[in-house]
């Protein structure tokens, strides 16, 4: 077994409930004549491991040689699959499965009537639980049994199945299309982030014109990935209104069919997050504040009943979400605060998170620091997004990651550092083709200002603030504004006084 592998048994191994090791002794005791089988010794030895400690195996089990010890892990890990598979054959997907399973066995014994039984129930649980791709499995396997054998069937049976089959295929290639153009515009965003001029803006619009089916009378997952697709387009090209009423039209979908809801929760919480996004980039506390409790009392309801999976996501998109509110209603020092027991939820579930959610946290947890004047806290943040190889991914986040260090350094008057942070970033900015007239103006108040005396500086402030309200009356380049309120913080300065409170007066203001 491959060093790879062998930490993917590991991994699997300390991701499993007390429940699922239970159900897997028990297995593998029912299955193997010894007393303790060697398989159920090998699990509790890695069961007690904090760390993946390939040596300290080696030591336990000095006389297996070569491959031996290595074969053993394999079939450990095939025999925690199977026992996982076996728990929980109560998921409807691995149901179906089995029953596909259990025709195709009875297929090649030749008792093709007892198959099509089994194929009968599949397929009824498969429109039950709307699991049209395992459906037109069953329908395809049924049109085998009838073509090549005398079933005795219906004589309209070979009909029946030709327009099921039609109609499922059919149905799965606008799916399938929809589904190919809403990961591909997914994929766009993690890579560039949103639109950041007029020619990208032409070749979005041509590409989505392009790969976007005919609009039709979509049902089921295609209706979904219709409206992922419409979702992605308009948060790209920074349509945040538009961004809104699709993301909504999802989860109102999905509530309409509560089966789907049900199978899968996942969809259902990945479709509030885009809701609570889009209002977050509208600047609109009020709704935020009402979906996110409706997303916070969905997850609270029904997370007893999720699976691991689900557990994650619950706690990407609601901890997105809070912490999205702190900066949406000005309360950087309370959200700091709060950053403190979210570092501590963010440690168990490490290993579990991709590398664009962590950068993603981050940068969050770094503003709010920011706002609170936590520099040292906020520059520890953003160190961890700066110094993480993961570029091209989150382009913009990598990009301002970057710009609001320069701040920060400015703020703790690192003056010596600044220069040569300005001439990085700025090559940075430049090998993406992330420079704008924001980060010109900016970094050309940076170096003439960072060894002046900061007493006399407050013209040079306000002379920023009126060349950059001038410069965001472009539509692309408003775009730092969503990362970062650098003309709040302009003001903060020019008023003397924290830039939480420039915030909270404007939130207020707004009726937040």
């Amino acid at each position: 077994m491959s060093k790879q592998l062998s930490y993917q048994l590991f991994e699997l191994i300390h991701r499993l409930t007390k429940a699922e090791k239970r159900h897997f002794k028990l297995y593998a005791n029912r299955n193997s004549p010894e007393k303790e089988p060697f398989i159920v010794t090998l699990f509790d030895i890695l069961d007690k491991q904090k760390e993946a400690d390939e040596e300290l195996v080696l030591k336990r089990f000095p006389h297996l040689k070569g491959n031996t010890l290595s074969n053993h892990r394999a079939n450990l890990y095939e025999q925690l699959l199977s026992s996982l598979r076996l728990l929980h054959n109560n998921d409807p997907k691995i149901r179906i499965k089995e029953l596909i399973t259990y025709a195709e066995v009875l297929h090649n014994k030749g008792l093709y009537r007892q198959s099509l039984v089994q194929l009968s129930k599949a397929k009824q649980l498969a429109i039950k639980k709307h699991i049209d791709i395992l459906r037109l499995e069953v329908v395809e396997l049924e049109k085998v049994i009838e073509t090549r054998y005398v079933t005795g069937s219906s004589p309209s049976r070979a009909n029946e199945l030709t327009r099921e089959s039609q109609k499922l295929r059919k149905q799965f290639y606008s799916s399938g299309s929809w589904s190919d153009l809403a990961l591909q515009l997914y994929d766009y965003y993690l890579k560039f982030g949103h639109v950041k001029s007029e020619k990208q803006q032409k070749e979005i619009e041509d590409y989505f014109r392009k790969n976007a089916p005919e609009k039709g009378n979509q049902v089921g997952a295609d209706t979904i990935f219709y409206y992922q697709s419409y979702v992605w387009y308009y948060h790209i090209v920074q349509n945040f209104p538009l961004c809104f009423k699709y993301s909504k039209k999802w989860t109102e979908f999905l509530l309409e069919n509560e089966i789907m809801v049900q199978e899968e929760p996942e969809m259902f919480i990945r479709g509030y997050h885009n809701i609570l996004s889009s209002l977050f980039f509208c600047d609109d506390a009020k709704r935020f504040r009402k979906e996110f409790g409706a997303l916070e009392e969905f997850i609270k309801e029904r997370e007893d009943s999720f699976n691991q999976s689900q557990l994650i996501q619950s706690f990407i998109y609601l901890e997105t979400g809070r912490l999205n509110l702190y900066v949406l209603e000005g309360r950087f020092t309370e959200g700091a605060i709060y950053c403190k027991s979210f570092e501590e939820k963010l440690a168990e579930f490490e290993s579990q998170l991709d590398i664009h959610h962590k950068i993603t946290f981050q940068y969050k947890m770094a503003v709010l620091k920011f706002g609170s004047e936590d520099y040292h806290g906020s520059l520890r943040h953003l160190n961890v997004i700066i110094n993480n190889p993961a570029v091209p991914l989150k382009e913009d986040i990598q990009s301002y990651a970057r710009f609001l260090a320069l701040i920060v350094h400015y703020e703790l008057g690192n003056d010596d550092l600044i220069y040569f942070q300005i001439k990085s970033t700025y090559r940075f900015m430049l090998k993406l083709k992330d420079f704008q007239k924001v980060h010109a103006a900016i970094f050309k108040f940076l170096k003439k200002s960072i060894y002046m005396d900061r007493k006399i500086l407050i013209p040079y402030f306000k002379d920023l603030k009126e060349e950059l309200l001038e410069v965001i009356e472009d539509e692309y380049e408003r775009r730092p504004m969503l990362y970062l309120d650098v003309i709040s913080w302009l003001e903060s300065k020019i008023q003397d006084v924290p830039v939480e409170e420039v915030i909270r007066k404007k939130k207020l203001a707004k009726g937040a």
